[in-house]
């Protein structure tokens, strides 16, 4: 079955479920990127349901991120409802010193274009990256490594593992990832500087480029799990990304044919926080792995050939050195 063919199969035959009652959140704190709309928003509202003592909305913009909070305020009373500006250092710094344990993360910050664009540098030091690589690679990945910190403080307090849920896509394995190991100079360039390189975009590069940055998800999320995992006598955090499906939002509203196609094949946005919140909350056994349709799938063969592995050590290397230039004060002896 062709990757579009499984895409719609899936689509139309699977049912997503919400969290079953005996999902108890109570006492735990969760943070949520990318929750003033669409998936994270209901993703958000659902951890709060089952009982979050505290939930961070991490958005982008002050105005929609209180909308979102007000909301799923009023829904859950009981859960204090705070929103934070997405600004990486300085969230990971009201994690560590503002909140007094951190249970679960939702890495679901993203973004879909049709055309080749930088992002906006945060800080002068800063490189301007394409957009897709930017918001969808190094700002999750650099969170992801900042937060592990108030993540393993709640796992050795609570004696229960915590969870660092990254929302990838099943895009990712869609085509030949050649642009990772294959760039315009043979190799000389490092992946991310060439994927910064408008030539790399390509015709019809949107799609193209959109599902090589959610690979980039599913790299990175493999190549952090297995440097945590073994730290400890026990897995501390459970690692892991998720497919949560096509799904009917704001997300796609840059890309009309997206949206033609959503009519017929699209679940509701919270038929795909479904998958968040599931990944997020159950599946124990699911550290390094990727989840699809609400279970463990595997990946692409190509991720685990041994072109896959090099693409993903070169990420991991490339993107540790981006940060060791780029983000003042970080601290990774613990990766060296």
């Amino acid at each position: 079955m062709t990757g579009f063919l499984s895409f719609a199969y899936h689509q139309l035959t699977f049912r997503p479920q919400p969290l079953p009652p005996t999902v108890r959140l109570d006492g735990q704190t969760a943070i949520v990127t990318g929750s003033s709309a669409g998936l994270g928003f209901e993703a958000a509202a659902e951890l709060a349901a089952h009982g979050l003592a505290r939930l961070v909305l991490a958005v982008r913009s002050e105005a929609r991120g209180e909308a979102a909070r007000a909301r799923i305020a009023a829904a859950s009373p009981a859960c204090d409802v705070r929103a934070w500006l997405l600004d990486q250092d300085d969230l990971a710094d009201r994690a560590r010193t503002q909140l007094d344990r951190l249970d679960i993360a939702c890495l679901n910050a993203g973004l879909k274009r049709l055309r080749f664009g930088l992002a906006a540098a945060a800080a002068p030091q800063q490189t301007q990256h394409e957009a897709h690589v930017q918001v969808n690679h190094p700002g999750t990945a650099l969170l992801s490594l900042l937060l592990l910190s108030p993540l393993r403080r709640t796992a050795r307090a609570t004696g229960s593992p915590s969870r660092l849920t990254i929302t990838a896509s099943s895009v990712a394995f869609y085509g030949a990832p050649t642009e990772l190991l294959l760039p315009r100079d043979g190799g000389s360039s490092g992946m991310l500087q060439w994927l910064d390189d408008p030539a790399s975009f390509g015709r019809d590069g949107s799609a193209d480029r959109y599902n090589l940055s959610k690979l980039l998800n599913v790299l990175w999320m493999r190549a952090l799990a297995a440097r945590v995992d073994g730290a400890e006598d026990r897995v501390v955090v459970v690692i892991n990304a998720l497919n949560p499906g096509y799904c009917r939002s704001e997300f796609h509203r840059a890309d009309p044919g997206a949206e033609r196609l959503g009519r017929w094949v699209a679940w509701s946005a919270e038929q795909g926080a479904w998958h968040i919140t599931d990944a997020a909350t159950r599946h124990p056994d699911s550290h390094g792995q990727y989840l699809s349709e609400q279970r463990i799938r595997p990946v692409s063969r190509f991720v685990l050939s041994p072109e896959g592995k090099a693409a993903q050590d070169k990420l991991w290397n490339e993107t540790l050195e981006l940060f060791r230039k780029e983000v003042e004060g970080i601290d990774l002896s613990e990766f060296e």
